[in-house]
């Protein structure tokens, strides 16, 4: 039992830190090829002549495979850091280097996209921008409101066994 609970909270320790570092989109996901929130849908709307079509075509295949390393990036890199956290989670020196790396490919990922969307917005008409910017979705708000189950469970152990309970 003990076993369960320590792996448990290590879990929950390792989504809530890992949350922060991976919260920016990646492939897949919104912003990445093929997600919610993907380029090609926004672009899709915006009335394309057949030539920008062919033109955005063409440049999303330069960067296909930019974004599947870099997907496969982000994952080793958050591999990484579960190795870590169930090997040795208090070596604060291999968590916090293991964290830059997956922060670091985080970044790649985020500079890619954005580059990805300077070359699109350069095919476009003024008026073509304006809609694209427009219908880019707002980020999410936060949501306090949300009880995250894991914590939920962590807390109500901690007040039962802490002499807290209320």
């Amino acid at each position: 039992m003990k076993k369960l609970l320590y792996g448990l909270l290590t879990l929950a320790l390792l989504l809530g830190s890992s949350y922060a570092v991976v919260a920016a989109p990646g492939p897949g996901g919104p912003g990445g090829p093929g997600g919610p929130g993907s380029i090609l849908p926004m672009v899709l709307s915006l009335g394309l002549t057949d030539a920008q079509k062919h033109d955005v075509a063409v440049l999303l295949q330069k960067y296909e495979a930019k974004f599947q390393a870099g997907g496969s990036a982000i994952h080793a890199a958050f591999e990484e850091l579960g190795d870590v956290m169930r090997s040795d989670p208090g070596n604060e020196k291999l968590v916090r280097a293991a964290c830059r790396k997956l922060a670091a490919a985080s970044e790649e990922l985020a500079v890619l996209r954005g580059k990805q969307m300077a070359e699109v917005k350069a095919l476009l008409t003024p008026a073509q921008v304006k809609l694209l910017d427009e219908q880019a979705p707002p980020p999410p708000a936060p949501k306090k409101e949300r009880v995250n189950p894991m914590r939920a469970l962590e807390q109500e152990w901690i007040n039962a066994h802490a002499g807290t309970a209320k």
